[in-house]
């Protein structure tokens, strides 16, 4: 499966994303997280070209949320970004944070075995999306956005 997850985060909640990072890879999902990236002292302009260029690599957006999250000014650059792009976001909770409304459209995981039912549920609306374009030469017709919201469908079920 073609997926590479960007993982938002506050540089407070490191620990968490690193975890979440080294699950998704041992579940085998490519997954991009700064802290492994030296470009992250750039000023302003070039970090954001920085970032931007990253998640045009990445096709998923997943937001370590804890409290320390709201004090951040670039996780919500990065959430606009992916909304921007159309990608599926979802929020990973720590801390037992609650999502503020605006946030609770998108899945909220919360622990680390939902990182399993998250890559299933992405899978599924894949293949599922696969056999429709091919069972009913669809193709120009099948849209990102309804594979979006067919993925939080599923994913929301799931949890």
């Amino acid at each position: 499966m073609s997926m590479t997850i960007f993982i938002s985060h506050k540089q407070e909640d490191s620990n968490s994303a690193t975890i979440v990072c080294t699950e998704l890879k041992r579940l085998g999902v490519s997954a991009y997280l700064d802290l492994l990236d030296g470009d992250l002292m750039l000023d302003g302009e070039k970090l954001t070209s920085h970032i931007k260029n990253r998640l045009n690599s990445c096709t998923d957006l997943l937001v370590v949320m804890s409290k320390e999250t709201q004090k951040s000014w670039w996780v919500p650059f990065e959430i606009g970004m992916a909304s921007q792009l159309d990608f599926p976001i979802v929020s990973y909770l720590i801390d037992q944070v609650s999502l503020p409304e605006y946030l609770s459209y998108w899945p909220a995981l919360k622990k680390i075995n939902d990182l399993s039912k998250y890559i299933q549920a992405k899978t599924n609306v894949l293949n599922e999306n696969t056999i429709y374009k091919k069972s009913y030469n669809f193709e120009k017709y099948a849209t990102k956005r309804s594979q979006t919201d067919a993925f939080y469908k599923q994913l929301k079920n799931m949890l």
